[in-house]
């Protein structure tokens, strides 16, 4: 009986597909929907066989699905091969465009209340039909289409446009499924106690730069991929990163880093011949490091500061040693440069509002004209951005992009095409390199971040409260002392809840909807989870203290500080991106949504005493009730976690300290703050994870690295 019901639905909806697929197991009956994809695998491919292979339909209907191009191919397939079509609305909305011509005369299943009895009702009568091998639609709690019955003009345009339908299902059937890249095989390829990063191809394939190194100390080698040991290229003591290779194979070139100087650009020949000097930054500190050598030319690109401060994208000729800005940002920091192996194409990311995603933008090096092909969630976890590399026809982006502790692969063509998975993996993946013959080369993280508690005095090493291994982030207290976390120590992210007294234990498995923030509500009811999703999307879960599911709703991009639960427990401060303000949402009718800050204002926590937020333009800490009064300018700028009170001071977060990581407490009534607490491992404040305040004890707990190590894995890529 497997894959006799296929359930289509839009991702924002996933918790309900889910809760259907529940049912129908625990009615005996194996139903199939996307979640099931594996990692690797094409998903259309996938979708296209299930699809095939089931006998009934079942359209998990909303406002998103409604907006979905895939849903209505997979609904105009399910139609030209005859399946028995399940329409069940989600929310009370009539179906438009191509829904409307299918579906407006079928009879519905009205699941808007009392949704998840009304799917245990859905499942029973599915599992019946299928053990039955019936198609009485009887069966099912259908209610009948309102409205009279139609006219036979009506009925006479009904059947055009149903002729019209079975037209446009037969093309989207031809063409569906396109080729894409996926992911078929991993393997570790470089693995030592050095940190291995950067890895670049050679043209043909054949060899494989790399970095490798610890602390200040990093060297350029290369390896064949035959086999062989590697070979060191870089001859200094400096800091060396990014190589990039020329169009014959025969060169590299390659940052060099020294300790408050100018970084220096270097020519050296393979396999072991001469290293030079080409160039020089114009400044010490330039955000971003990376140089790509343009295919076909002479030409490298590279980040330098202005005399401004603003950072840009110059372009080096090695033959005269002229330079060139070609890229000025507004306001953006740009990292990973990459040249296409057409040569036409330079790709940058670049951290642009919101702050907490990265844009992935191309540029045409001939017109100069440039689009962006993706945005991607910032990692929540401290371990690094993300990065991005050209697939080997030129025609795709490639993207590492947080997921959770874990992250994703995803390919983004250049046609603009909607991004896709193309693999996952529990451990953070940074810097990618396609070559020839479809190989990718992936650095995996296999740090640890584990939970600590803060010190009153000085210290040298974190006193680690639940060690583990994998990522733990996002820590949040209830009132009683119970605290719940994210964590991948388990081989895929999840909530885990740990109990005074008790160990942690896993409370919820969000599967391929992988969380990055977790927050307890004041009065200790509920859970609210935030996962990113591949449609520019963020997904809010409520959970009940147990791990039920007790809602979702859907929010734009969440910039720092977001979400935050109200002092009533009722509602969440989330971001509206279109009018670039917080608003409230009730959690029992996430559709009403009320402002609570002017515009441009982010970090927004309400709280009994008044409303507190930070700015997206400089750094600092305000409460913005009645007014706007600077509480602290100490507040790191674009510090993503929510912000965190004890009693009453607000904590400053000062990673960066000289002697090791603090935190302070600013009074909210004024005066000077002092320092709280002494946070080591967290020397990567910028992107560290939230931490928390035990509200039994006054304990601060918070996230520590604890160890830190990086591979190189080698991946191989198809398109199907």
């Amino acid at each position: 009986m497997a894959g006799e019901i296929f359930i289509s639905y839009r991702r924002a909806d996933a918790a309900w597909a889910r809760l259907l697929y529940h049912q129908l197991r625990s009615e005996g009956v194996e139903a199939w929907y996307d979640a099931l994809v594996g990692a690797g695998q094409d998903w259309r491919i996938a979708t296209a066989k299930a699809l095939e292979d089931s006998q009934i339909f079942v359209l998990l209907f909303s406002e998103n699905a409604a907006e979905s191009s895939d849903i209505a191919k997979e609904l105009a397939a399910a139609v030209l091969e005859k399946k028995l079509i399940v329409p069940v609305r989600l929310q009370n909305i009539a179906p438009k465009g191509a829904f409307l011509y299918e579906l407006a005369s079928r009879n519905w299943i009205n699941a808007y209340d009392d949704t998840e009895i009304k799917l245990a009702e859905v499942a029973k009568g599915l599992a019946q039909l299928v053990r039955t091998g019936a198609r009485d639609v009887s069966l099912l709690p259908f209610q009948r289409t309102e409205g009279a019955r139609p006219s036979l003009r009506k009925w006479r345009l009904a059947a055009v446009a149903l002729a019209l339908i079975a037209a446009s299902a037969i093309a989207a059937w031809q063409l569906w499924p396109a080729k894409r890249w996926q992911v078929e095989t991993s393997r570790p390829l470089l693995s030592s106690l050095e940190l291995e990063d950067e890895p670049a191809f050679s043209p043909d394939g054949r060899q494989l730069a790399y970095t490798s190194g610890t602390g200040l100390k990093r060297g350029i080698y290369v390896r064949n991929m035959a086999g062989g040991d590697s070979i060191k290229l870089s001859t200094d003591e400096f800091y060396a990163m990014s190589p990039s290779w020329s169009s014959d194979g025969s060169h590299l070139v390659y940052l060099a880093l020294e300790t408050g100087k100018p970084c220096r650009i270097m020519l050296a020949t393979v396999p072991a011949g001469g290293v030079r000097e080409v160039g020089r930054c114009r400044k010490a500190k330039a955000t971003g490091f990376s140089v790509a050598w343009q295919p076909g030319t002479r030409y490298v690109y590279f980040f330098d500061s202005q005399d401004n401060g603003v950072d840009g994208i110059y372009r080096l000729n090695l033959d005269t040693g002229s330079r060139d800005i070609i890229r000025e940002p507004k306001r953006a920091a740009f990292y990973d440069l990459r040249c296409s192996p057409d040569g036409r194409w330079l790709l940058y990311m670049a951290n642009m509002l919101p702050v907490g995603t990265n844009q992935v933008i191309v540029r045409d090096l001939i017109s100069g004209q440039e689009k962006t092909l993706a945005r991607v969630l910032n990692t929540p976890t401290g371990v690094w951005a993300n990065s991005a590399a050209w697939s080997e026809d030129s025609k795709s982006v490639l993207v590492s992009a947080a997921n959770g502790g874990g992250s994703d692969i995803i390919a983004s063509p250049l046609t603009g095409e909607k991004p896709y998975k193309i693999y996952s993996s529990a451990n953070p993946i940074g810097r990618l390199a396609a070559g020839e013959g479809g190989r990718l080369a992936a650095v995996s993280n296999l740090s640890r971040k584990n939970l600590a508690r803060a010190s009153a005095t000085p210290t040298q090493q974190p006193d680690q409260l639940d060690v583990a291994s994998g990522i733990t982030f996002s820590p949040s207290f209830a009132q009683d002392g119970t605290m719940i976390f994210l964590s991948n120590r388990s081989g895929a992210d999840a909530l885990w809840i740990k109990k005074p007294g008790k160990a942690p234990v896993l409370l919820f498995d969000a599967g391929s909807d992988a969380p990055f923030r977790a927050a307890i509500s004041p009065d200790g009811r509920h859970i609210a989870v935030a996962n990113f999703v591949l449609d520019h999307e963020t997904v809010i879960r409520i959970l009940t203290m147990d791990g039920a599911n007790s809602g979702y709703f859907n929010v734009g991009f969440l910039p720092p500080g977001f979400p935050t639960w109200t002092p009533d427990s009722k509602g969440l401060v989330v971001y509206d991106e279109k009018n670039d303000q917080a608003v409230r949402a009730e959690i029992d009718n996430p559709a009403h949504r009320t402002p609570v800050a002017p515009p441009a204002w982010w970090g927004v926590t309400v709280r009994a005493n008044g409303t507190y937020a930070t700015r997206h333009d400089k750094p600092g800490v305000w409460r913005i009730d009645g007014g706007e009064k600077l509480i602290s300018a100490k507040y790191p700028l674009g510090f993503p976690p929510p912000l965190a009170f004890r009693e009453n001071d607000i904590l400053i977060p000062n990673f960066g300290a000289e002697g090791g990581g603090r935190i302070l407490a600013q009074p909210l009534s004024g005066g000077p703050d002092r320092v709280l607490a002494y946070v080591p491992g967290t020397e990567d404040g910028r992107y560290a994870s939230k931490f928390a305040v035990n509200p039994t004890n006054g304990e601060i707990i918070y996230v520590a690295s604890v160890a830190n190590d990086t591979n190189i894995d080698l991946l191989t890529l198809a398109r199907h």
